[in-house]
């Protein structure tokens, strides 16, 4: 009885070791799960702060785009305020040189 009982306590005891061994090769798993969620955690938050600078450039980029549509607008109407006037000036030159060939024929009549 008393080989029974050391065979059966021996049993046990391997049976804890076993279990203890794979205890600690879960803490040992979780330590390194703990590791990697933190690098993630760490990877996202620099994202994050990535992600958060380039809203501000893009609001940036939107007012100045805002700027720049009013000053093409601008630079359009004064083309059409520029063209308006060459026209104004061609044909007033054209009066002119047809009032100048007048007056040279009356001249020379």
């Amino acid at each position: 009885m008393d080989d029974e009982l050391r065979a059966l306590l021996n049993a046990v005891l391997e049976r804890l070791d076993v279990r203890g061994a794979y205890i600690e090769q879960m803490r040992i798993d979780i330590v390194k799960l703990q590791g990697s969620v933190k690098q993630l955690e760490d990877k996202v938050d620099r994202l994050q702060r990535d992600v958060d600078a380039m809203k501000k450039d893009m609001e940036a980029m939107k007012k100045d785009m805002v700027g720049v549509k009013k000053d093409v607008a601008a630079l359009k109407e004064g083309q059409v305020r520029q063209e308006k006037m060459m026209e104004r000036l061609v044909i007033r030159s054209i009066e002119q040189e047809a009032e100048i060939d007048e007056l040279r024929k009356e001249i020379s009549a």
